[in-house]
């Protein structure tokens, strides 16, 4: 995305901004391994036209039992191309989690950047829910909202590298992503084209 997407879209999370087909639907299903996927839209996808991130759909449904899906609300995004997350997974077998978080903790650089890059989470998530529900979140639901990416409690640690590099992919200001995004070389597309297997 252009700096000026990425601006855009930390201001202005309109479903309607980032359009699925229901072949993105399947193929999502196929990279996840699994039907329950929440689709709003896909907001990024990769050289070869296949989605690499998705943004999730909060309304209620069936299996919420009319209930919001909160974990939706939560997380916002999650990166689905299956490279990438085998890529990152390996990074975090690694110990690239503890790593990182080592590094970001102990410049204030980095941590007063990696600080701020949750607060811009913290208020994408309000405007999310606010886009969705047209109201301010319920006053009881405090708990799920004032967390940072990933919804991590503590700000000073990393919980997951893949919502980091995802969230890195919108908004360029995510330390903990920009790093991630280097241990890969910057190679963010697989030479297979995988993902033309998908249903």
């Amino acid at each position: 995305m252009s700096s000026n997407q990425i601006t855009d879209c930390m201001n202005e999370i309109k479903p309607e901004r980032f359009p699925s087909t229901p072949r993105d639907e399947r193929v999502i299903r196929w990279q996840l391994g699994r039907d329950d996927i929440f689709l709003g839209g896909v907001v990024e996808r990769c050289d070869y036209g296949f989605p690499r991130i998705m943004l999730l759909n909060p309304l209620p449904s069936d299996e919420t039992r009319g209930g919001v899906r909160y974990e939706a609300v939560t997380n916002i995004i999650w990166l689905t191309c299956p490279f990438l997350n085998e890529c990152i997974h390996e990074l975090e077998q690694e110990g690239y989690i503890e790593k990182v978080s080592a590094l970001i903790g102990g410049d204030l650089e980095l941590r007063t950047k990696m600080e701020a890059a949750h607060a811009r989470f913290y208020y994408l998530r309000k405007n999310f829910y606010k886009r969705y529900f047209g109201t301010a979140p319920e006053e009881d639901r405090a708990s799920v909202f004032n967390v940072g990416i990933a919804g991590i409690r503590d700000i000073g640690a990393i919980k997951c590298l893949h919502a980091h590099f995802a969230h890195f992919r919108i908004c360029d200001d995510n330390v903990a992503g920009v790093i991630t995004s280097r241990l890969l070389n910057d190679k963010i597309n697989c030479d297979e084209v995988r993902c033309r297997n998908a249903g």
